[in-house]
């Protein structure tokens, strides 16, 4: 993938907001994905599942962000739980593979709310592809090879509180930095990120149910963003609803988007949610996608109370 220089300088602004923030994998359907942004969320659901997703932000844009998951959560005895997950992140010449385990146990508080607290171990190999850039100056040093940390090894910790309509989770998923090149060529990489996400269930009228929610995202080298999404349930079969994301730093509204999900059968479900940025991107794309699949099946262990349906 060949690039100029006009886009080389543009990338140079891009990863210094963007591709920090994109270093925990992020999606516009959070909601139906907690565990990745925290290890607490493992064994929370009443079944377990292992699903796929992927993001496709600012089509048409050359090197835009593309983020592809798999996963695996189950309840464990004795009130704990397990969850392993594979991302694959590619941000213009910037390529992250991850491999992240969760281990989580749930007390109970009272009758009716629970406490989790999770741990995590990350192992990653961050890939920086310059020579796929194309350089007008071939003897330049910062573009004569491409970077690598090696495999690097990270912790993150979380903790969630929820009762059987009400979650409120505080994570952080990375503790360490991390920065590999030499003294004149120093790439910081990785950075921590602090989450901070929360919703709550209310019936409505005729098997309707509606969960607001909201993720706080905050990192040392990008800026803080908040989500906003209002998901309509029908049935336990059929969702739909609106996002929006703000940054703080540049304008109150970042994107705007829409998503919704099916239980095609009792244990497959599907996801799509449509993004559509209202920054100075939409000069240059209209659209992210994202789509998402679920398998679920009975778990053996079963809380005395239902967990919030929304968690994965």
């Amino acid at each position: 993938m060949k690039k100029s220089i006009p886009f080389i300088l543009f990338f140079g602004l891009f990863l210094c907001g963007m591709a920090y923030s994109q270093q925990v994998p992020m999606y516009g359907q959070y909601i139906f994905n907690n565990s990745v942004i925290n290890p607490a969320q493992a064994g929370v659901n009443d079944h377990s599942q292992w699903g796929v997703l992927g993001r496709y932000q600012w089509r048409g844009v050359e090197g835009a962000p593309v983020t592809h998951t798999a996963f695996f959560n189950s309840r464990l005895p004795g009130n704990m739980g397990f969850t392993i997950g594979i991302y694959q992140d590619n941000i213009g010449p910037v390529r992250d593979h991850t491999l992240q385990t969760d281990f989580a146990y749930h007390a109970r508080l009272s009758e009716s709310w629970y406490l989790s607290g999770g741990l995590r171990v990350v192992a990653s190999i961050i890939k920086l592809n310059l020579l796929e850039l194309e350089n007008l100056d071939p003897g330049d040093p910062y573009f004569n090879q491409n970077l690598s940390s090696g495999l690097h090894f990270n912790v993150g910790a979380g903790l969630l509180a929820f009762s059987e309509k009400v979650f409120l989770g505080v994570s952080l998923p990375k503790a360490q930095r991390k920065g590999f090149g030499d003294a004149n060529q120093m790439q910081s990489i990785v950075s921590r990120h602090l989450f901070l996400y929360g919703g709550a269930t209310f019936d409505l009228v005729d098997n309707f149910v509606v969960t607001p929610s909201f993720l706080f995202k905050d990192s040392e080298r990008a800026p803080a963003q908040l989500d906003l999404n209002l998901v309509f349930g029908y049935n336990e079969v059929f969702d739909f609803g609106p996002m929006l994301r703000s940054n703080f730093s540049n304008s109150w509204l970042d994107a705007v988007g829409f998503l919704v999900g099916m239980k095609v059968t009792p244990s497959w479900y599907f996801g799509y949610m449509y993004e559509y940025p209202t920054n100075d991107m939409n000069l240059a794309t209209k659209q992210t996608h994202e789509i998402s699949l679920r398998y679920l099946w009975g778990a053996k262990q079963r809380l005395k109370i239902r967990s919030p349906r929304y968690f994965l």
